[in-house]
């Protein structure tokens, strides 16, 4: 049946048909409606004969999920088809991965060439000309009739041109992406189709052990830290042992409960996590916390697109932890706070999970973000309305990268008495962690915060405050009984080793 287009989707598909141009980049801020926008775009070209064949790619595997099923909405049959695998003649058209398409450029190629193709090249950021996922989208797709080209992050951090995409002298020594058409979140946010979105961010104190076994402090979000210092301390409070985690997300299930009985009644929460470990630890620490059991999404699981999809449908499903798994695409409607509970910070990961809470439904959601108080992540909270073009000829720094995460290494197993009481020195490792809220960053305009249903940012602030103290004492509890199960687990194989008993077994250390 037909699809009513919002405002934003009606005018971008206008300018489209009145310029015709074969390659079309529309970048529009993440939880506008692209999947939407390109499939009745695409439905139209069909119907005028431009276009006889669908090709979608995107970057994962649970993403050709979603396009299949958002495109039978459409009429369209899409198919997951392999690269050995001939496309059913009766099918209109695929979707398929960057990573598919890299292994076998030559196989798309010819399918876009045998009949009349429009290709949708979802998140094209992906693409850099650099990379083998891009020379082949550039090949793949040279003969395609139509190449239309998604992102909500039009940027890239390593230099490399995206494929397909425009680029003009800005006169500076430096190249700039031209968007066919642009749908920021600053407009995005006065027409009602994202969320106004407040950042609560905390600080607190930090201890931890250096590399060479100095012990260090310091509080999260003091302006004069050196910048070694405060990734330290940022790394520190997301250990899970310490007070830090338990106390944000005694906060985050204090703000879900106050949506679910107001404005999102199937409201839900996000926690991404730099590691499988440390995301398995944090949804420990929610159900003691809670007492409700998160939903946990790992990228080596093969049941995880089945999870998310679960996730999303499921109103009684209220948390899911993951890494990196929901950051693109993934559209979980009811999802409205997130817990940055990462160390990733590239402005094109922020924008990318910020994007995954403020999809909105009615004028009276808001999404919330609890955010370490680290000043890259203030920053890029203040800079929510900015929009952002790919700039060739600019770099950022290697701690700014796209891949920025923190690598979690299992240490192998002790294998004497003294090996395991000395396990973890000389090497770095958090000691110690505790939260306090701080302030309170709303995005758009204030008249946001007056909304119908919605706290002032003083009352949000004072709301926040009064519930601290509550917060900190349970997560000392949760502290306090994770090393009590720590110190009996180290108790028990002190004595297996001191008996002959002990059996070679991983066992977990400080992150």
């Amino acid at each position: 049946g037909a699809v009513e287009l919002r405002a934003w989707q009606a005018a971008a598909q206008t300018q489209f048909f009145d310029l015709r141009q074969r390659t079309w980049l529309t970048t529009a801020t993440p939880g506008a409606g692209k999947t939407t926008y390109a499939l009745s775009t695409a439905r139209r070209l069909f119907e005028e004969g431009i276009a006889r064949r669908l090709y979608i790619v995107v970057p994962t595997d649970h993403l050709r999920a979603q396009w299949i099923e958002a495109a039978a909405r459409f009429g369209f049959d899409l198919r997951p088809v392999a690269n050995e695998t001939k496309l059913p003649p009766e099918a209109d058209g695929a979707v398929v991965t960057y990573a598919q398409v890299a292994l076998k450029p030559a196989v798309h190629e010819a399918r876009c060439r045998s009949r009349q193709t429009v290709a949708v090249l979802d998140e094209v950021h992906h693409a850099g000309d650099s990379k083998s996922w891009g020379t082949a989208a550039t090949d793949a797709f040279n003969s395609a009739a139509v190449r239309f080209l998604l992102t909500g992050t039009p940027f890239r951090s390593d230099g490399a041109q995206i494929a397909h995409v425009r680029y003009e002298d800005s006169g500076d020594g430096e190249r700039r992406s031209v968007a066919d058409f642009t749908y920021g979140y600053r407009q995005a946010l006065t027409d009602g189709v994202v969320r106004p979105v407040v950042f609560a961010t905390y600080g607190g104190d930090a201890t931890w052990q250096t590399s060479m076994g100095e012990v260090r402090a310091a509080r999260l979000g003091d302006a004069k830290m050196t910048r070694a210092d405060e990734d330290a301390a940022w790394r520190a409070v997301l250990d899970p042992d310490g007070e830090w985690i338990p106390h944000v997300l005694a906060a985050a299930w204090g703000r879900i409960n106050d949506l679910r009985t107001g404005s999102i009644p199937d409201g839900k929460v996000l926690i991404p996590a730099s590691s499988q470990e440390l995301a398995r630890a944090y949804a420990d620490v929610w159900r003691q916390i809670t007492g409700n059991e998160a939903v946990l999404v790992l990228s080596d699981d093969d049941e995880s697109s089945q999870k998310i999809r679960e996730f999303r449908d499921d109103p009684d499903q209220v948390c899911c932890v993951c890494v990196r798994m929901v950051t693109e695409g993934v559209d979980i409607p009811a999802a409205a706070v997130l817990v940055w509970a990462t160390t990733a910070s590239t402005p094109m990961f922020f924008a990318q999970m910020v994007g995954r809470v403020i999809r909105a439904r009615n004028r009276q959601e808001r999404a919330t973000v609890f955010l370490p108080a680290v000043g890259k992540l203030i920053g890029l909270a203040y800079a929510m309305e900015v929009e952002r073009d790919h700039v060739i000829g600019r770099r950022q720094t290697d701690s700014d990268s796209d891949s920025d995460e923190v690598a979690v290494v299992d240490l192998p197993a002790s294998e004497d008495e003294e090996a395991l009481e000395n396990e973890g020195k000389g090497g770095w490792r958090p000691l110690h962690s505790s939260a306090a809220f701080r302030d309170v960053i709303g995005s758009g305009t204030e008249e946001l915060f007056g909304l119908p249903g919605l706290l002032s940012a003083d009352q949000e602030k004072a709301l926040l405050r009064a519930r601290d103290a509550e917060n900190a004492a349970k997560a000392r509890e949760v502290a306090k009984a994770r090393a009590r199960q720590d110190a009996a687990a180290h108790a028990e194989r002190l004595h297996l080793l001191r008996t002959g008993q002990a059996q070679h077994q991983p066992h977990r250390e400080p992150t």
